[in-house]
């Protein structure tokens, strides 16, 4: 007989967990929007220009390295031996661990920090070999400023792996809101006086201030900081034992990167900074229209891949598939035909220049042609993962960054920096077709996927949505001559036009697609009415 209580505490647990959920989708979505102003800041008072690439290349170049050098591979070992400590009931000793790899890789972090500022020019020379003097001395100036963020960032996922063990996941999340809200405060501040520089001490600054936050929460739940120092511990000889295949796979996985970067100095001054600032634009759209759909299938494929339901899982795969394409295309119709009233909209004012925008707006072109492919990629990978099938996933992973690779060198020759944009689109093209080679091993008839009319039918109603927000757009400029308000209209009534006549001729059409969207944002909607109405 089931216990009553028992009942009661599941259902509280399961509430609980469900706010928390939510909250947190919710906090990245704020910390995204509020990245997203970040960056407007950022192209307000330095635009599209050699201080802008100078900066992106310091930033992604310190993440280059955590990435290199311990980063993500000393966590993934760490937290499952930590869990398993508390597990069994050994919260000293899992306590007494973390202390003392926190210790030893702080130690080793400083070393290889001192080594770095010793090497930081040369280091900048070879990854980005195509900088003029001027932008690679500003360059290094800016990771060497950016430096202790490398070794406190790798502080701040160590504890927030300790406090996810503790099944605390919400403190870590609002840290996406923290992080952009201090660089918005340094550049406001700073600004003025050091120039871009404050978007590294911003950095800097935001980093001190999460790991402050993570320690005081640990605290919270019984963490007690102490001095330990046992480098032959056989706990710590384990880690590294299971981290060294981890660090192979990192190496080989950040070849595209590095090429990326490499290439990237060669081009224009601020093409480093158009690609980013257009990839702001498509992240963000990604965010709102792409993720609901992800977060719902995956536990859903998961609960089939476990029942060995593998016709259900066919099936939720294609449904997924046919929302992503019905959603997208539309989308990428519209960003392609207006791109630059968009881009001159959303950045042109300050430093950035109309040349500026007409820069991202290439970038933008290329880039959200991904949104589909990228879309296609993450439902396959999560058909793959929910398979239990990680060594296939790690095998997709590096095959990937080799055709990354070769298509960056393939097309920015010919393309510039579109090329860039376009091989980052092309890449989760390439992925989705390993991804689907791969589960055809499991999964009966999975070609079947793509045999529906939802294809047909979204892309003509997509194609003559296009054709009216072409011909709808040049007389949108004709109402007023203030060019903000003229830029906002251009965009406006060819979107209103245009997403009308989709939608209605989606329904009219009785593409299925278009009632599982409604019912998807309305359960969204649902749960956020939930955190928000919650009785305290």
């Amino acid at each position: 007989m089931k216990n009553p209580s028992s009942s009661t505490n599941i259902e509280s647990e399961f509430s609980q967990t469900a706010a928390s959920a939510g909250m947190i989708g919710l906090a990245a979505f704020a910390g995204s929007f509020i990245g997203f102003f970040l960056q407007l800041l950022v192209a307000f008072y330095f635009g599209a220009s050699n201080q802008t690439d100078a900066y992106f290349m310091a930033l992604s170049t310190s993440e280059l390295l955590s990435k290199l050098l311990l980063g993500g591979s000393i966590t993934a070992v760490f937290l499952p031996m930590f869990v398993n400590r508390l597990a069994q009931g050994q919260s000293q000793q899992a306590w007494q661990m973390a202390l003392n790899l926190l210790h030893l890789t702080f130690l080793a972090f400083i070393v290889l920090l001192s080594i770095l500022v010793i090497f930081a020019s040369p280091f900048i020379s070879f990854i980005s070999p195509g900088f003029d003097s001027s932008t690679h001395e500003l360059t290094t100036r800016l990771l060497l400023v950016l430096l202790p963020s490398f070794a406190l960032l790798y502080l701040v996922e160590l504890t927030t792996a300790m406090l996810q063990a503790l099944h605390h996941f919400l403190i870590p999340s609002l840290l996406r809101i923290v992080s952009p809200c201090v660089s918005i405060i340094a550049i406001l501040m700073l600004v003025k006086f050091v120039g871009i520089y404050a978007l590294a001490v911003g950095v800097v600054v935001g980093s001190f201030i999460q790991l402050g936050i993570l320690l005081t929460a640990l605290h919270r739940q019984g963490f007690s900081y102490h001095f330990v120092f046992q480098p032959f511990d056989p706990a710590i000889k384990k880690l590294l034992y299971l981290t060294y295949p981890f660090l192979l796979s990192v190496l080989v996985t950040q070849g595209a990167g590095i090429t990326y970067r490499i290439l990237v100095s060669d081009l224009a001054p601020g093409s480093l900074a158009a690609i980013k600032f257009a990839e702001k634009i498509t992240q963000l759209l990604t965010i709102i229209f792409l993720n609901s759909v992800t977060m719902v299938i995956y536990p859903i494929m998961s609960t089939k891949a476990a029942r060995h339901d593998m016709i259900g899982m066919r099936d939720t795969i294609s449904s997924s598939i046919r929302l992503i394409f019905f959603v997208t295309m539309p989308i990428i119709t519209g960003v392609a035909l207006l791109r630059l009233p968009i881009v001159s909209f959303i950045y042109q004012r300050g430093s950035f220049s109309a040349t500026d925008a007409a820069l991202t707006s290439v970038a933008l072109l290329f880039l959200v042609i991904g949104l589909t492919t990228n879309g296609i990629s993450s439902v396959l990978g999560h058909a793959t993962l929910a398979l239990q099938e990680t060594r296939a996933a790690v095998a997709v992973t590096i095959a990937s960054q080799a055709i990354a690779i070769s298509l960056f060198v393939l097309l920015v020759p010919k393309l510039a920096h579109a090329g860039l944009a376009l091989a980052s689109s092309l890449v989760p093209l390439a992925i989705a077709l390993l991804y689907f080679l791969y589960l055809t091993r499991f999964i009966p008839h999975l070609s079947v996927i793509f045999y529906h009319a939802t294809y047909t039918k979204t892309a003509i109603l997509a194609l003559v949505m296009g054709i009216l927000v072409f011909l709808v757009s040049p007389w949108s400029t004709l109402v007023t001559d203030h060019q903000q308000i003229s830029l906002f209209l251009q965009i406006l009534l060819p979107s209103i036009i245009g997403a009308t006549f989709f939608l209605v001729g989606a329904y009219l059409w009785r593409i299925p697609e278009l009632i599982q969207l409604l019912k998807l944002f309305r359960t969204r909607w649902s749960k956020l009415s939930t955190i928000f109405h919650r009785p305290s």
